[in-house]
């Protein structure tokens, strides 16, 4: 067995109701100055209405900052640290989406460092530590509340790129799954795929774990069977609970192990096609799975014995060929699109995204079947037919 780390920095509470008690952690910390950093599509939500309610109510001093980038770039992060000009906090609380999350981080690092938001752009080594940040996700897909990545693009290189140090792990994540009723569909669907994508990636990572890979399988086990059930069964909150665990393990998963070839072709579609990012990994990873299968991958068999109603006796590479075809059945029961049309993509982007091989080529390599050039060639083109 070969040497490995597994790290994980952030505390959890997980449960319904569990927003209800932010008060009581946050005094729990020793915080007194709080800044809310909300998603602007969550501020209507009746159990994030009753979270600020519960502050109110318990005397915690707070003030309100409305996150309304879906994506946000650098400039957008350095204009909204503006709003914090004068302000004095010791904690920040980011409720919403990954976007949400990742901004709070950022806004969190800014505060305590000199410097433009730019200059922090990739993994910067940070003279002082960020505020600490309570997460408290509206989505089950990114996993930013138990990871130290904060997604950023670069509005003139079209690149996404973040803020990413292993000093802005949220200190506390609480995950509410009474939060997520009344997500739109489609948020729903990008977000839950973000997660799925994240598990399958750092299931066959090159640099998976013995402990890592329990995450990714257990991740998989809650996000493929529940996704399967969602749109039948939309306020189940049962099936939200077994969601989000399944978004926070993915996670942690992704952080001790990595991201692969979905992931990275993800980016691109996002910064330059605005493609949602869960809907942008999503479209690629059934495809890099068959392509890994038709090339003798073989590990996806253990996953396969994990989605409810397998036929565990056949053979395994028999489990890995229809391991393969169950992902696809759920990316079309999903609604997932096969062709790139649908996102406004047109035939000669295939130039573009094939351009972008090379500066992805890092990530590509972390797959463990060989990725060419060629493969990804005919994968762009299979999905323009």
């Amino acid at each position: 067995m070969r040497d490995f780390r597994f790290f994980l920095s952030t505390d959890l509470r997980f449960g319904n109701n569990q927003c209800l008690k932010l008060p009581d952690y946050i005094k729990d910390l020793g915080h007194s100055k709080i800044a809310l950093i909300i998603d602007n599509g969550v501020v209507n939500n009746q159990q994030v209405i009753k979270c600020i309610n519960s502050l109110k109510d318990n005397n915690i001093s707070f003030d309100i900052y409305v996150n309304e980038s879906v994506e946000p770039t650098y400039d957008y992060l350095e204009d909204f640290r503006k709003r914090f000009i004068g302000k004095s906090y010791d904690c920040l609380v980011g409720i919403g989406g990954g976007s949400t999350l990742d901004l709070t981080k950022g806004i969190a690092t800014l505060l305590t460092n000199d410097g433009e938001a730019i200059s922090f752009r990739g993994f910067p080594k940070l003279k002082n530590k960020p505020l600490p940040i309570i997460a408290i996700p509206t989505t089950a897909g990114t996993g930013s509340e138990v990871t130290y990545n904060a997604v950023f693009t670069d509005s003139k290189e079209k690149k996404k790129l973040g803020i990413n140090s292993t000093l802005n792990f949220p200190s506390l994540a609480i995950i509410d799954p009474l939060i997520y009723i009344g997500m739109p569909e489609k948020a729903a669907i990008s977000s839950g795929c973000d997660a799925l994508v994240h598990t399958l990636e750092s299931y066959v990572h090159k640099n998976n774990t013995p402990i890592s890979r329990i995450f990714s399988k257990e991740a998989f086990r809650l996000l493929f069977n529940n996704l399967n059930r969602l749109l039948e069964d939309f306020n189940n909150t049962d099936i939200w609970g077994a969601l989000s665990l399944g978004a926070y393990l993915a996670g942690i998963a992704l952080i001790n192990a990595g991201s692969g070839p979905s992931g990275a072709f993800s980016y691109p579609l996002g910064a330059v096609y605005k493609v949602p990012h869960g809907y942008a990994g999503a479209v690629f990873i059934s495809k890099i799975t068959k392509i890994n299968v038709e090339k003798g991958y073989t590990d996806y068999a253990d996953l396969y014995d994990l989605i409810e109603g397998a036929d565990k006796t056949i053979s395994n590479e028999d489990k890995n060929l229809k391991f393969a075809v169950e992902l696809q059945n759920l990316m079309d029961k999903l609604k997932v699109p096969r062709n790139l049309r649908d996102f406004g993509l047109k035939k000669p982007d295939i130039e573009f995204l094939l351009s972008q091989y090379d500066i992805l080529k890092g990530a590509i390599d972390q797959n463990p079947i060989e990725i060419t050039k060629e493969d990804c060639k005919k994968m762009f083109q299979e999905l323009f037919e």
